[in-house]
């Protein structure tokens, strides 16, 4: 069973654009990671919010891509870009199963 990941990303007042180019810039390894089935971008402008909708082949491969994009930087990288930072300004949200109800 697949798991679905939902992202937020809360960007600093002036800085979507910005936050758009890292994003653009490292998405393709996302995709690219053990275990991603897919990955979708909005955005929120009036929010100044990023979500991002995943499909992964389990929980823990997820987990085992965000500890490597921790180990490799991303809290540093996006900490000018995100209001609160990264432990602040990211929401993460591990799906259970889907229901047919």
């Amino acid at each position: 069973m697949s798991a679905i990941i939902i992202a937020h990303f809360k960007a600093q007042e002036g800085k979507l654009a910005e936050m758009a180019e890292v994003f653009k810039a490292s998405l393709g390894a996302t995709r690219g990671f053990d275990g991603c089935i897919g990955l979708d971008v909005y955005v929120e402008e009036s929010a100044n919010t990023y979500t991002l909708i995943e499909e992964w082949e389990s929980v823990a491969h997820y987990d085992a891509y965000l500890q490597w994009r921790i180990d490799t930087g991303i809290k540093e990288a996006t900490a000018s870009l995100i209001e609160g930072g990264w432990d602040n300004g990211v929401t993460i949200q591990r799906l259970g199963a889907k229901l047919d109800i």
